[in-house]
């Protein structure tokens, strides 16, 4: 299993501790271009659900899976793996679009390739 990923667009996260105090609530920024591990470390907290430690920014939290699963579904984050292989689809169109002189395709693929390829480069320079 892949537990690498990328944010692909930038957002906040609720972080709420599992006990009852409110202090140990706070926002976590994920910037554009930003790694982190999903460990195998989980626990389950009832009346909550299943929660994941997460390793990002030098910190460690826990997320809840149902949360993780909801921003790969909107294309906030994925697995670098996955950013890889778009990467090579989208190169594999661009290709194929300049071949058959499509242009408005060719923008499209093209607008979206520079998307992502700026986001592999933030991940190769801080990775």
């Amino acid at each position: 299993m892949n537990n690498n990923y990328v944010v692909l667009k930038s957002f906040q996260y609720l972080i709420e501790c599992t006990c009852p105090s409110p202090e140990h609530t706070f926002m976590l920024e994920f910037d554009k271009g930003d790694t982190f591990i999903i460990t195998d470390e989980k626990k389950y907290v009832d009346s909550l659900g299943w929660l994941v430690l997460v390793l990002i920014k030098n910190s460690s939290v826990y997320m809840y899976i149902d949360e993780l699963e909801e921003f790969v579904e909107d294309k906030k984050i994925c697995s670098i793996m996955d950013l890889e292989l778009k990467i090579n689809y989208l190169e594999y169109k661009v290709n194929e679009t300049l071949d058959s002189m499509d242009e408005g395709n060719f923008s499209l693929y093209a607008k979206e390739l520079s998307a992502l390829k700026e986001v592999q480069d933030s991940v190769a320079v801080f990775g």
